[in-house]
């Protein structure tokens, strides 16, 4: 379980998607822990940690974009609660979706006492008192504000806590994701982590809808997954290197997967690459962002890389060439 429970999850303070890594080496051993507190844990206070004799040593890795927060805390042995007092100074309440990466021990009292073993994936609700008692870990949470949670759920998510989600399905797709993204979180810029949280965040909202709703997990997971995949595209259709293969690795999936959940809506992954990079160049000719730009140039940006496929393809989809596109906007203004 993620223990950095940050309320009202602010990009802006790191920039949305920069990768930050916190850890406590080069702070004294003697400080080390309330450093980890104040620094790290924030919503929850630690009341035990390694043997006296041992200095405390951790480190967290946290992503953070607009309304998620994607965090990898890994620690020496450590107790750590969430009171009902502390809940109410802070007025935190968000969600967060845990991944026990690794750990030989743990276990969460959260609204009942239960043993977690690695690879569980459980619902943290910070309005709630919490406490986890763990040896040496590695566990990831993708935190969310509450209000998202709620409504994507249609209602109050507080029955979810310490709910522990299914080890199949949805719920192991959405787990690779998210070691996936960490791990590969270094070689990613920060435009491609924010997709991949986001990514990830669509994925645990449809879970959660689907707990709600008793809606069959290859249903729900296909709303969610479709929604996240099409948000993926949009955003990277500029690079003209974008295949289907491409889409699947950002989602942490196989492609074969990809194309079952397109082939549900009647969609196929490639043509919708295509119409997103359509679409984007049709707003381009037409606003005043790419008025001085030539035809080629938005051709290039919206990842065309040959002139004629990009008027044929345009012509076919709005039925007039670039230039006759750019030259009617003009006239109706």
């Amino acid at each position: 379980m993620s223990q950095s429970g940050n309320s009202g999850i602010d990009p802006a303070s790191h920039g949305p998607g920069r990768l930050v890594d916190l850890t406590t080496d080069g702070v004294p051993a003697a400080e080390r822990l309330t450093f980890w507190r104040d620094e790290v844990l924030k919503r929850m206070e630690p009341t035990a940690a390694s043997a006296a004799d041992v200095p405390f040593r951790a480190r967290l890795r946290r992503i953070s974009v607009e309304g998620a927060e994607l965090v990898e805390h890994i620690s020496d042995p450590l107790t750590a609660q969430r009171t009902a007092e502390r809940r109410r100074i802070d007025g935190c309440d968000d969600i967060s979706i845990d991944v026990m990466r690794h750990c030989r021990i743990a276990s969460i009292d959260h609204e009942g006492e239960r043993r977690l073993r690695p690879g569980d994936v459980c619902v943290v609700d910070y309005a709630r008192p919490i406490e986890v008692r763990r040896s040496r870990h590695a566990a990831i949470g993708l935190i969310m504000p509450r209000s998202r949670a709620r409504e994507a759920m249609g209602g109050d998510v507080a029955a979810l806590a310490g709910t522990r989600l299914a080890a199949r399905g949805m719920t192991a797709v959405l787990r690779h994701h998210l070691l996936t993204t960490l791990n590969e979180a270094s070689f990613m810029s920060a435009p491609e982590r924010v997709l991949a949280v986001d990514a990830a965040a669509d994925m645990a909202l449809a879970i959660l809808q689907a707990g709600r709703f008793g809606t069959a997990d290859s249903e729900q997971f296909s709303e969610g997954f479709h929604c996240a995949a099409h948000r993926l595209i949009d955003r990277l259709c500029t690079n003209a290197d974008l295949t289907p293969e491409r889409v699947a690795v950002a989602l942490g999936c196989s492609r074969a997967s990809l194309y079952r959940v397109f082939a549900r809506h009647g969609e196929s992954v490639a043509a919708t690459i295509w119409s997103a990079r359509l679409e984007r160049a049709r707003r381009l000719l037409v606003s005043p962002e790419g008025a001085g730009l030539l035809v080629a140039d938005i051709a290039q940006h919206c990842g065309f890389r040959e002139i004629p496929t990009f008027t044929r393809m345009f012509r076919r989809r709005f039925g007039m060439t670039p230039r006759e596109a750019r030259a009617a906007a003009g006239r109706a203004t």
